[in-house]
């Protein structure tokens, strides 16, 4: 058993993969796993696949084909560390990755949620990715929001740490969907754990590249209306959690209005056969507020 499982799913950037595993050091607690899922042998040279060479990284080849959630979810049948982090391929590891999560080997937490960088991953120009994650983080550093809060403004699988019992005991898994799969388990593994903490440490960097599945997946409606299914059942959920803060759904038919009025009435129909439409109405209310004393109301209304 290692105290450490680092699971990343991969499709079709091996050169952006070997890039994120040079990232990470090779010690004998960490059990470093990359989930193939079904890239084509035009793109990936499978006899040299990123990896092979390292006696801690497990390289497993899923030809299910069924996106990132189901690689990670695969990754997680075969971990056995204490602690889980998730990696996403074209992303890597800060410097000082393995002093960082080590001196937090021994934490009573269940998730313990980092800082993080971002940049262009052609260029190495600094991007924004992080900023709202760091603010949240500093937010809940100084007391100005707690820590769950924290990790539920911005729900990403990078830049955490989740004691692997809590996920296994729970039964949590990552969403088998095209996007936002990751999510759920986020939400789940932040409210239902024991404890979370925050740390000030920069543990990842994000980056911004064109063609990737973040980039491009925001200018296709059925990925809106995807998300939309899964910001339902993030609000359904945050019922039972009284201090999480429910998004205001009815500000999604402004994000829905970016592609068209069929994908307007899709969205008020989910909202309304869901029961959700004035979901997160206190939030409306605040959100509003804000728009009469600053002048706009942020069309980013996945924060809202």
């Amino acid at each position: 058993m290692h105290n450490y499982s680092v699971i990343i799913p991969h499709h079709n950037i091996p050169a952006l993969l070997q890039r994120c595993l040079d990232s990470i050091p090779s010690h004998e607690d960490m059990q470093v796993i990359v989930v193939d899922d079904n890239s084509s042998p035009q793109a990936v040279d499978f006899e040299h696949f990123p990896g092979l060479d390292r006696s801690d990284v497990e390289v497993i080849l899923d030809k299910q084909g069924g996106g990132a959630g189901h690689a990670r979810n695969v990754g997680l049948e075969r971990a056995d560390g204490k602690w889980l982090l998730f990696a996403d391929a074209d992303d890597f590891f800060a410097p000082g990755f393995y002093e960082t999560i080590s001196s937090f080997v021994d934490s009573e937490s269940d998730l313990i949620l980092f800082m993080a960088d971002s940049v262009d991953s052609d260029t190495g120009e600094p991007s924004d990715r992080h900023l709202v994650l760091n603010e949240n983080v500093r937010r809940a550093l100084a007391g100005r929001m707690t820590e769950r809060q924290a990790s539920l403004e911005m729900p990403t699988p990078w830049c955490r740490m989740v004691r692997r019992s809590l996920v296994m005991e729970r039964g949590i898994r990552y969403d088998e969907i095209p996007v936002s799969n990751d999510t759920m388990f986020a939400v789940k593994t932040t409210c239902w754990a024991r404890r979370v903490e925050v740390s000030p440490r920069v543990l990842y960097v994000v980056t911004t590249r064109r063609g990737s599945l973040w980039d491009g997946n925001a200018r296709d409606p059925r990925n809106f209306l995807c998300r939309m299914d899964v910001y339902i059942r993030r609000n359904r959920f945050y019922k039972d959690f009284p201090y999480a803060e429910k998004k205001a759904m009815l500000l999604y038919l402004v994000d829905a209005s970016h592609f068209g009025t069929s994908t307007v009435l899709r969205t008020l129909w989910m909202l309304v056969r869901s029961g959700m439409l004035f979901s997160g109405w206190e939030t409306l209310i605040k959100v509003v507020k804000q728009h009469l004393l600053h002048g706009n109301i942020d069309e980013k209304t996945d924060d809202v």
